[in-house]
């Protein structure tokens, strides 16, 4: 049951943003939820001292940096003001980035030790779960945000649920673990979603515990890396077969469907992505896909369908009126192809403003100011704030015109083929 009672949130719509907080956009948005990184090597530490926090998890004590919550504690409180906004934690593992405070003590303790440190392309680190002390600091790490964050009276706002590390599939450069085969990286991450789930539901019942996913399906984001890089549907179907035999548990999957290339906002476009179990990426385009795969019978959870949200993805910018009245088109139809989906809880645009680090995409719903404030509204601000309102027919004409209304209404609700696509006429010429 757990120690708080407090309902599941009902959200009014299926809109999220990444990066919105307490601000007046928010509001003006309809935003109600958001996502937000957590370090664990950015607030745990292994000494005592004046500026920490104890907490105890399976019986030891264990240290959380004081300066580094309070930063987490503004964030989510504020969210939490901005009506009753909640948070899906994204947990990271990162020796030097991501506010790391770069504890050797730690770093030696909590690191996963196939780590490939030489990698320039390493960011994250996969989580310890083969060592004692690495499984049991991340355990300590969940109960620890679950018990403060997690409350009946929200005192220190709200955090519904946790995706563990991010695109795992990817692990070379977002949750390294060293050369694997999928079948040794999944064994592993799947106890750490298990930990993940045990550790907040020992709070809440209603916790959410995501596996994070790009948007390689039955391709590898690197094919000359297969030790480091994976096809999302075997790492899917791994999960499930490692969490069976774990006595089984409630995960489920936050994807990223950016369109094929991320340079390019239409993603209507794409040329990959098709309506088949096989089909090499699922983008917007087919988002239905990955709803069609999770809803057969060998994934349901006591019964029912795991959760799924898109919670990273957005549309580019090339700074001119065009791609930015794409990205404004293809938001609405996201938006309209997502709702027919019952499974998908809700989809996060990412982001707020520009992200100078992001690999020179401009992804923000504003572009970003010199001194780093919210610049100019872009195409793409309006149709998220009419979503959800009386407005929202009125863009979705909009949107049908500007596409085309063939493609849309073919694309608006596309049939999905449960099964492999026959190549057997692939090679044949005539």
């Amino acid at each position: 049951m757990g120690v708080y009672t407090h309902e599941a949130e009902v959200f009014r719509t299926k809109k999220a943003l990444a990066c919105t907080y307490d601000n007046e956009d928010a509001k003006v948005l309809g935003i109600e939820h958001t996502l937000m990184n957590i370090n664990l090597p950015a607030i745990m530490r292994v000494e005592p001292a004046e500026d920490s926090i104890s907490f105890i998890s399976e019986g030891k004590e264990y240290w959380f940096d004081k300066k580094g919550v309070e930063d987490i504690d503004a964030l989510t409180q504020a969210a939490w003001k901005c009506g009753h906004m909640s948070v899906t934690a994204i947990l990271l593992n990162a020796p030097r980035l991501f506010g790391s405070r770069g504890e050797k003590a730690l770093l030696d303790k909590v690191i996963h030790p196939d780590f490939q440190w030489e990698d320039p392309e390493a960011f994250i680190s996969a989580f310890s779960m083969n060592t004692e002390e690495g499984a049991a600091y991340f355990r300590a790490f969940i109960e620890f945000l679950s018990e403060r964050y997690m409350r009946d009276d929200a005192k220190y706002g709200r955090i519904t649920g946790y995706i563990v590390s991010n695109e795992v599939d990817s692990q070379r450069i977002w949750g390294n673990a060293g050369d694997k085969t999928e079948e040794e990286y999944c064994k592993e991450y799947t106890k750490a979603l298990h930990t993940a789930w045990e550790a907040s539901h020992k709070y809440w019942e209603y916790a959410q515990v995501f596996l994070s996913l790009d948007h390689c399906w039955m391709e590898r984001f690197d094919p000359f890396r297969p030790l480091g890089s994976y096809k999302g549907r075997d790492v899917v179907d791994l999960v499930l077969k490692y969490s069976e035999e774990m006595g089984g548990f409630g995960w489920g999957i936050a994807y990223h469907p950016y369109p094929e290339d991320l340079r390019y906002p239409d993603f209507y476009n794409d040329r990959k992505p098709e309506f088949y179990f096989d089909t090499l990426q699922i983008t917007y385009k087919n988002m239905e896909v990955l709803h069609a795969y999770l809803g057969q019978e060998a994934f349901l959870y006591q019964g029912q369908r795991r959760p799924i949200i898109l919670s990273e993805q957005g549309f580019n910018s090339k700074e001119d009126e065009f791609s930015e009245k794409q990205g404004a088109a293809a938001y609405v139809l996201a938006y309209e192809k997502m709702k027919k989906l019952p499974g998908i809880l809700w989809m996060t645009n990412h982001a707020y403003i520009d992200n100078l680090k992001e690999f020179g995409l401009h992804l923000g719903i504003r572009a970003r100011n010199e001194d780093g404030t919210p610049g100019r509204k872009r195409p793409i601000y309006e149709a998220m704030r009419a979503m959800g309102t009386e407005e929202e027919a009125k863009w979705r004409a909009w949107a049908r015109e500007f596409i085309g209304e063939a493609l849309y209404d073919q694309l608006e609700a596309p049939v999905v083929h449960e099964c492999e696509k026959d190549k057997s006429q692939d090679m044949e010429f005539g």
